[in-house]
């Protein structure tokens, strides 16, 4: 059973502060409008939402970032936002998550608007939701632009995390010459992927779809143990990962470190399911950090699991604290004491 040393782990904790990871990927802004219902509209059978709150929050890549910041880590953040409200409103939401405003390499677009997704909550369950999005690639010009500035700014970054949500900003073309780069500077790059692109992340660190995108690319349902392991032997084989994990629900986690020929398979700690949105987010955030901070590749597994049946058990893209994780950590007896 793998455990994690808690003197390991404030060590790791210690170092969170003093490292930054780098995001790229499809910046999202999620509105929330909360309420109750009492009756059913006259002009249609649908229920009418009494809002008495909202809110607007990080989401796509962006939760990728919160996550950061609730960890204690300082993010550098590349994304594409419209020149309109949602946009100011979302860079406003990063620079108040750790995010200095020099960290911010924002491409800023009059003619594609701020992806904005809205969330019509009534009594804890979602009524609906409202997309107002143009999915459109990046030009070569823009792609020039934001190689350009990643050559500078990679250089602080301790690791690198691709946040796809095939919105257009991650073009094969960008996605082949990041990771280049970062094989150059001898960062490392961590991939939550889309489907779409699944074969072109290649010779990275770790890949970490969920169970129904690994076995869409493969053209197959994964379900065993067996099955998995097959999977993730055969995705490597494609793109020579150092290790490549497969969230599986209810399953837990698996992971493959390719390097050493080992498998890793550790099962859900949630208690109780109550919202998944984000938890892909957790999981890759939680993994890439403490990776970069110190711990192996099961142990930082351990962690961003734990992290995932936090998030899981809260409303909406969530994110986790360190003094939750070593609580869980502790409570599920995975901590270890230190002698």
């Amino acid at each position: 059973m793998l455990k994690i040393k808690k003197s390991l782990l404030h060590q790791t904790f210690a170092k969170l502060s003093q490292i930054k990871v780098l995001v790229i990927g499809d910046l999202i802004l999620d509105e929330y409008l909360i309420g109750s219902v009492e009756r059913i509209s006259p002009e249609a059978p649908v229920p009418v939402v009494w809002v008495r709150s909202e809110k607007q929050t990080l989401g796509g890549s962006g939760n990728v970032v919160q996550n950061l910041s609730s960890i204690g880590v300082r993010g550098i953040v590349f994304g594409r936002i419209g020149e309109d409200k949602a946009g100011e409103n979302l860079e406003s939401i990063l620079l108040s998550n750790s995010v200095a405003k020099e960290d911010l390499a924002l491409l800023k677009s009059k003619q594609i608007p701020t992806i904005l997704k809205t969330r019509i909550i009534a009594s804890h369950q979602q009524v609906c939701r409202v997309d107002r999005e143009e999915i459109v690639p990046l030009t070569n010009d823009e792609e020039k632009q934001i190689l350009e500035r990643l050559k500078e700014k990679i250089k602080e970054a301790s690791a690198v995390i691709l946040s796809d949500y095939d919105k257009g900003y991650l073009t094969p073309s960008l996605i082949q010459a990041v990771i280049s780069l970062c094989n150059v500077e001898k960062k490392i790059v961590t991939v939550d992927p889309q489907v779409s692109h699944f074969f072109l992340y290649k010779n990275i660190h770790i890949m970490t779809p969920n169970h129904h995108e690994a076995g869409k690319a493969l053209g197959k349902k994964l379900s065993s143990d067996s099955e998995i392991e097959l999977a993730c032997r055969e995705i490597s084989e494609k793109i020579t990962p150092d290790a490549m994990m497969i969230t599986r629900g209810e399953k837990g986690m698996s992971i493959y470190e390719r390097t050493s020929n080992r498998f890793y398979h550790i099962p859900t700690v949630a208690k109780e399911v109550f919202d998944v949105t984000g938890a892909g987010d957790t999981v890759i955030t939680t993994y890439t950090a403490f990776v970069a901070s110190g711990m192996n590749i099961g142990e930082a597994a351990l962690v961003s699991n734990v992290s995932a049946g936090i998030v899981v058990g809260k409303l909406g893209a969530a994110t986790v604290t360190q003094s939750e994780i070593e609580e869980a950590l502790r409570t599920l007896g995975y901590l270890e004491e230190s002698i």
